[in-house]
């Protein structure tokens, strides 16, 4: 029994820990990308956000992204982009117009102007519209695995139910006992001082 306490409580620290370290790391991309956004609007400018995290919905670019992964994308210049960089733009498809896509760029038509040729890595054809500058966002800087079934699982109502109202509730019964051991120990201590003064 010792042992699988022992396990469980280093199991349970180690999801803390990891959780913990998540939570600083999006804590300090919003800051990052708030103060940006502040710097970008004193400017005057229209910039997009130097940070972008997306949700992969589709799996258009397995075997190296999946469904569910959660990729940053970082703004950059577009005259530094290459073939072969994982870009994350808007559409100019009509089927998907202004929809956001991450796919991997397979041709740079010309690199002074911004014009690009993408395609999904597992797609068998290219994208039907070219990517052109003024639609990118940034090119894919990090992937976190799986990272987006946790959103879906929140929006969900028993994610809800699961995240917020079982803890609380949880909360609420601690007190709840924490509550009643305080009272009965005072009632205790109140039958004590009444056996010895009598």
């Amino acid at each position: 029994m010792d042992k699988f306490k022992r396990i469980l409580k280093r199991v349970t620290t180690i999801i803390s820990y990891s959780a913990l370290v998540l939570l600083i790391f999006i804590a300090l991309m919003f800051i990052v990308y708030l103060v940006d956004m502040k710097i970008q609007k004193a400017k005057g400018g229209n910039a997009k956000p130097l940070f972008g995290a997306y949700v992969i919905i589709s799996g258009s670019m397995e075997p190296n992204i999946h469904v569910y992964d959660v990729i940053v994308s970082k703004r950059v210049d577009t005259s530094t982009l290459k073939k072969g960089d994982v870009i994350t733009f808007y559409s100019n498809d009509n089927r998907f117009y202004g929809v956001t896509v991450t796919h991997r760029i397979i041709e740079v038509i010309d690199a002074e102007k911004g014009i690009f040729r993408t395609q999904g890595d597992a797609n068998n054809i290219a994208d039907e519209a070219l990517t052109m500058k003024e639609n990118i966002v940034g090119k894919v800087w990090l992937r976190i695995p799986q990272l987006g079934r946790l959103q879906f699982f929140v929006a969900s109502k028993g994610g809800w139910l699961l995240i917020i109202l079982i803890p609380c509730l949880s909360v609420i019964a601690y007190d709840i006992v924490k509550i009643a051991k305080l009272t009965n120990q005072k009632q205790k201590a109140k039958k004590a001082i009444k056996n010895k003064n009598t």
